[in-house]
């Protein structure tokens, strides 16, 4: 850029990263950048003790380089052949389904048999034990980890330990399960919103995000959670486009689901209702919406109702709040609004809910800066940028409701507990958002999402016997 376009610059910022942009969208300068940030983000593992496994690191990095090599200097023949690949596969609708199903199973099931176990894996894998042998309101009260959480996937994770014995990798198989639905539904979504080609990026792009393969293994509650947030998302809006009451019972029941799986499912009322606020085709179906909300809260009912009789309800609701830095935030404020107590000693209820706000505000840093770019690759930071320049510019009810599925659900962990597991649910948005650039801009597509499967392996390798050793903003444990 010459001294002349600044004062444009200045004038219209959007506009003119956009064009700037366009020329880095397509050209191998986009692999390069890439193969910059992987290696940066390896030096700064290194560099700020993260982990002190420096000949891995150091591997890892001549691997990253040799695969950024050999994709930048790939013959046209070779991405000519993929591109024509990619548009046989297409043909079809549910042709796609054909590649991305059984590549989620086979890669869940390959890394449940490779990764580390999670703190809170252990914890959920001790809980199906306890309620495979047992009442869930046993479980309720022998568990302090439970307590924190609704019952669909620990009576699930019981079942399969009834069925298959107790072992955690079959735990982890129906984690796999859900990861091939979570592909799928994203390819769905895509197609709903973009087109087919749109979809099939976005499915391969989330496939493609270490923490999804890493989760997708893993005997938690995320992946789930994630795969009934999108499935809700997608019928609601084909219920925007063609209402149906069946339509609207079966999304009300997928986030009644969603609720009794992980209660941040609550944050798809926050989307819904920004779209019933900014798109006109959900405004127009706000009869078919209501019933897909009291479905939703009959399926939940039964559960509350359960917590409520046994005298778990209460807790679970204080819990919960202990855990929200908003919670902590407006509590900090009314105490600061009551005359002082001098009774109140250091110890205090006070004292704990301050020093409970700034862990959070700690891990809300630590999750921006480190935890969220390596969930998602640091080599896709670039372009997840510019992929959300690009939904500001596109003026149109779809890109508008992906920016508001990131934004609803950023904002809201953002202000309560913003662990970067937790924010898995707009990870298809981002996918989507990312493969909507790359179809936008194809000359790079097929080098670019190549080149971040190969990164994503040596990254996966990385993280499977992953335990950090060092923080920038929380304690070292």
């Amino acid at each position: 850029m010459n001294t002349s376009q600044l004062p444009l610059l200045f004038r219209r910022p959007l506009t003119t990263a956009l064009t700037l942009s366009t020329q880095f969208l397509q050209h191998r300068s986009l692999p390069a950048a890439m193969v910059l940030l992987q290696l940066a983000w390896l030096a700064l593992i290194a560099g700020t003790g993260a982990s002190t496994r420096y000949g891995l690191i150091l591997a890892l990095a001549v691997y990253s380089t040799a695969a950024a090599l050999l994709v930048i200097f790939a013959p046209v023949d070779i991405v000519l052949r993929l591109r024509e690949f990619g548009k046989r596969l297409l043909q079809s609708e549910k042709r796609p389904l054909v590649l991305l199903f059984p590549a989620a199973i086979f890669t869940g099931l390959l890394y449940a048999n490779s990764q580390h176990v999670w703190g809170d894996e252990g914890e959920s894998f001790r809980v199906a034990n306890i309620v495979s042998s047992s009442e869930l309101v046993v479980a309720y009260m022998k568990s302090g980890w439970l307590i924190n959480h609704p019952p669909l996937m620990p009576l699930i994770y019981a079942s399969v330990i009834n069925l298959f014995g107790a072992e955690l990798v079959y735990l982890r198989l129906v984690s796999a399960l859900f990861l091939g639905g979570t592909l799928v539904v994203t390819y769905f979504l895509g197609l709903e919103l973009y087109g087919r080609e749109v979809g099939f990026l976005a499915a391969i792009l989330l496939f493609s995000f270490p923490l999804v393969i890493r989760l997708g293994a893993s005997a938690m509650l995320d992946i789930q959670l994630a795969f009934f947030f999108c499935l809700a998302l997608l019928l609601l809006v084909r219920l925007a486009r063609k209402p149906s009451f069946r339509l609207a019972g079966a999304a009300g029941v997928v986030m009644g689901l969603g609720l009794l799986t992980k209660y941040i499912m609550v944050f798809v009322f926050g989307v819904l209702f920004l779209y019933i606020l900014f798109i006109n085709a959900f405004r127009t179906v706000k009869f078919h919406l209501l019933v897909a909300f009291a479905v939703s809260l009959a399926v939940f009912a039964g559960w509350l109702a359960y917590a409520n009789h046994i005298g778990l309800l209460p807790r679970q609701i204080q819990r919960i709040l202990n855990l929200s830095g908003s919670y902590h935030a407006l509590s900090s404020i009314m105490e600061d609004a009551q005359p002082a107590q001098p009774e109140l000693q250091e110890g205090s209820v006070v004292d704990q809910g301050a020093q409970m706000q700034e862990g959070i505000f700690r891990l809300g840093l630590e999750t921006v800066f480190t935890r969220l770019p390596s969930a998602l690759g640091v080599h896709y930071m670039p372009l997840i940028m510019l992929a959300i320049l690009y939904l500001f510019e596109e003026k149109n009810p779809s890109s508008l409701a992906i920016l508001l599925w990131i934004g609803a659900v950023s904002i809201s962990l953002l202000l309560t507990l913003p662990d970067h597991r937790y924010f898995l649910p707009v990870f298809p948005a981002i996918a989507i958002a990312v493969a909507r650039v790359l179809h936008r801009f194809p000359a790079c597509a097929e080098r670019t999402i190549l080149l971040g499967l190969l990164f994503e392996a040596g990254n996966l390798y990385l993280f499977a016997d992953w335990i950090r050793e060092s923080h920038l903003f929380l304690p070292a444990p």
